[in-house]
C-alpha cells in the first residue's frame, strides 16, 4: 500500500482517481492547487505525487520545482492533457519521474505506481 497525493484542480478527476487508488488498497489524498499540494507534503509523508501540469495560478511545473527542492526523494508523475515539448523538457530537467496523459486509464495508474515503488522494495 502506498500513500499517494494528487495535485489537480479538476475535482471530478480527483474523486475518480481517489476511487481507483482506494480500490487497489492505496491511501489517496487530493490537493486542488500547488500551494495546497505543498502544504500537504509538509504535513504528511507521501510515497508518490501525481500532479496536473496545467493548473490555474501556479502550474504543475512550478509545483514540481518547489516540491523537488523541498522533497527531492518523493517521485512526481506529471499528468497532462496537452503536449508541449518545452514544458516536458523543463519537467525532465527538474526531476519528473514519469508523464501520463489524460484521460488516464486505471491500468496505467496501477502500472506506474508499481514501477515507481518497485525499486524501493
Amino acid at each position: 500500500m502506498a500513500k499517494i497525493l494528487l495535485v489537480d484542480d479538476d475535482v471530478e478527476f480527483g474523486v475518480a482517481f481517489s476511487k481507483i487508488l482506494k480500490s487497489e488498497g492505496h491511501d489517496a489524498s487530493v490537493a486542488l492547487n500547488s500551494p495546497e499540494g505543498l502544504a500537504a507534503l509538509k504535513k504528511e509523508k507521501f510515497d508518490i505525487v501525481f500532479a496536473d501540469l496545467s493548473m490555474p495560478g501556479e502550474s504543475g511545473l512550478v509545483f514540481l520545482e518547489k516540491s523537488k527542492k523541498e522533497f527531492p526523494r518523493i517521485p512526481v508523475v506529471m499528468v497532462t492533457a496537452f503536449g508541449d515539448w518545452d514544458i516536458y523538457a523543463k519537467a525532465i530537467e527538474t526531476g519528473v519521474n514519469k508523464f501520463v496523459n489524460k484521460p488516464v486509464k486505471k491500468e496505467e495508474i496501477i502500472q506506474i505506481i508499481k514501477e515507481i515503488l518497485a525499486p524501493q522494495k
